[in-house]
């Protein structure tokens, strides 16, 4: 049987986004070497070559000949989602912006370069676009590569450590050659177990008030927060002390409201969800905390908009740490025993938690704008 390697793991991206999963390897500590990344995205290609840079960066995936394209020893793709989401038409592989298809170049680059063990990632809805047959042509042609087993499954955020409602489905590849049959997905934290939002907020200023609200140009923001904060006291709640985290960017008849997590973060909601009993949106570094990225070691590059769109894109880094330390052992690209997962006690780690986080600007204005009023 292949042995244990001691030299580094070799990892590869593809639809690269904020490199959670280089972030999460190198939280693990695992001895690694970032062959390659690659996004079509101008502003991600620049948040990437500030924090994690490649040996090389490809900016189009549809035009690379993956026979030449750098070997991996772990390779990871979370290919687009827009073509299989509930949110949109789920086309599927039929989606009229070619987005659908781009599953197939990260196949082909699965047969060309033949990696030891492949992630990939999708949203929930990928299971029941055009009646689950999107969900049975991706394992079958994953089966058909022939030297892979195929482990998949959907795992939500919220169930892993940080409170973010984030349902996604993985599949796992493992060379049949080198698997020691040990892997299985991270099976959900005990509901007693996962953390309430409140660890991952800076820490409240002051308590808000019904005048706390989004300024009257965002439209149906402001009419949301008016809405929702009505409805929640009129069942009984108390939204100006509870945490309600309110998706208000949405149409007012599919605003999404939750108690003590976080709704799913998506591209198109990178300005923030509204928290009731901070009066404000969440900032950019509550944010990164609700993907499991460190906002006090990430370097921005980039504008606030463009950032939040990315974090919204992002693989949540608690779940790619819990898989990496199941799959890497599992495959001999690590011992067994060398890599440990901190999320497992459902305690989050210190970086995460906003009470211990400095003052940020978004807290430092709302700060101003109280003592102004009062």
């Amino acid at each position: 049987m292949p042995s244990v390697p001691t030299c580094p793991v070799v990892a590869a991206t593809d639809c690269s986004g904020m490199e959670t999963p280089i972030m999460a390897l190198t939280n693990l500590g695992v001895n690694m070497r970032h062959a390659f990344s690659c996004d079509v995205c101008p502003h991600v290609k620049t948040t990437i070559e500030a924090n994690f840079p490649p040996n090389v960066f490809y900016d189009d995936l549809t035009k690379r000949d993956n026979s030449t394209a750098p070997k991996a020893d772990i390779y990871i793709a979370g290919f687009p989602c827009q073509s299989f989401s509930s949110a949109g038409k789920q086309q599927g592989f039929e989606d009229t912006l070619g987005r659908g298809q781009i599953f197939w170049y990260v196949r082909d680059y699965l047969q060309q370069q033949s990696p030891r063990v492949f992630v990939l990632e999708n949203v929930k809805g990928l299971a029941s676009t055009k009646g689950g047959g999107c969900l049975r042509a991706i394992l079958d042609s994953l089966e058909g590569l022939g030297c892979y087993n195929i482990y998949h499954q959907l795992l939500n955020t919220k169930e892993h450590g940080i409170p973010q409602s984030r349902a996604r489905m993985y599949f796992v590849g493992i060379k049949k050659s080198h698997d020691d049959k040990t892997f299985a997905f991270p099976a959900a934290l005990p509901a007693d177990k996962r953390p309430s939002i409140e660890a991952f907020l800076d820490p409240r200023l002051g308590r808000p008030s019904r005048q706390d609200l989004p300024p009257k140009s965002a439209g149906n923001a402001r009419y949301n927060v008016i809405n929702q904060l009505k409805e929640l006291e009129l069942k009984g709640s108390n939204p100006l002390k509870e945490p309600w985290i309110i998706d208000i960017d949405s149409t007012p008849a599919w605003v999404t409201r939750m108690l003590g997590q976080m709704p799913c973060m998506t591209r198109s909601r990178g300005k923030g969800h509204w928290v009731s009993n901070r009066g404000r949106r969440v900032n950019k570094n509550e944010m990164m905390r609700c993907q499991g990225i460190d906002a006090t070691t990430f370097k921005v590059a980039v504008s606030p908009t463009q950032l939040g769109a990315q974090i919204g894109n992002a693989m949540s880094v608690n779940i790619l740490e819990r898989l990496f330390c199941r799959i890497l052992p599992a495959a001999k690209l690590v011992a067994h025993g060398a890599v440990f997962d901190r999320w497992a006690s459902g305690k989050p780690p210190a970086q995460f938690t906003g009470a211990r986080a400095k003052r940020t600007a978004d807290s430092i204005a709302a700060s101003a704008r109280k003592r102004a009023r009062a």
